[in-house]
């Protein structure tokens, strides 16, 4: 096994992804700031923004990080963007190589696939999780910097999921935000980072 680095060129379409689902208002909004970019921002971003992958049984790469935007893309008709290998897998078979994406912690256990079939085999097959796109919303209105931790916004969602209904999400989005902030708070926030705005918003 290749254990490199390297960055290729891929056809954004033939990229296989590693989750269930995004969350699709988030994925719009990527689409606006992409729209809002100039054609050289465009290119600059491209070539400064590799997508994290492993390369995999039938020489394809499936996408560790990045689903939301790499869909945003494909959706703007991008066709090539570079891809930081990180690793290759190739020589495994496909039950194989799945356990050995978990293994690695590559793959969230959260709504997880129990097998590589069971994995979307497209970017545009990903299923819309309204509460990624709520996790996504706290982050910026709170002004917190994303959490590397792995799979947080997965936690955050699951965590949302059980305490918030969605039909306050979609009837009300001011008002679902209002709570999601107040149970992360709760809940998450007990040593803020410097910039929480939520914790400001409690105090005054």
């Amino acid at each position: 096994m290749d254990a490199v680095v390297k960055t290729v060129s891929v056809k954004l379409a033939q990229l296989r992804p590693t989750q269930m689902a995004v969350g699709y208002e988030e994925v719009g909004v990527k689409r606006a700031k992409w729209r809002a970019l100039s054609a050289g921002e465009k290119l600059r971003f491209l070539a400064s923004h590799p997508f994290p992958a492993v390369f995999g049984p039938d020489a394809q790469y499936f996408l560790i990080d990045g689903h939301h935007m790499a869909l945003a893309l494909l959706q703007e008709q991008v066709d090539l963007v570079s891809v930081r290998q990180i690793e290759d897998l190739s020589n495994l078979e496909a039950n194989q190589f799945f356990l050995a994406l978990r293994k690695r912690g590559l793959i969230c256990s959260s709504g997880a696939p129990q097998t590589l079939s069971e994995m979307p085999r497209a970017l545009q097959d990903l299923a819309d999780d309204p509460f990624r796109s709520l996790t996504a919303r706290l982050r910026r209105d709170c002004g917190c910097p994303k959490d590397h931790a792995p799979f947080a916004e997965f936690r955050w969602a699951d965590f949302l999921r059980v305490h918030l209904k969605l039909d306050l999400h979609r009837s009300d989005p001011a008002l679902a935000i209002k709570a999601a902030k107040k149970l992360i708070r709760e809940a998450w926030c007990k040593d803020p980072c410097a910039g929480c705005r939520c914790m400001k918003e409690a105090a005054s």
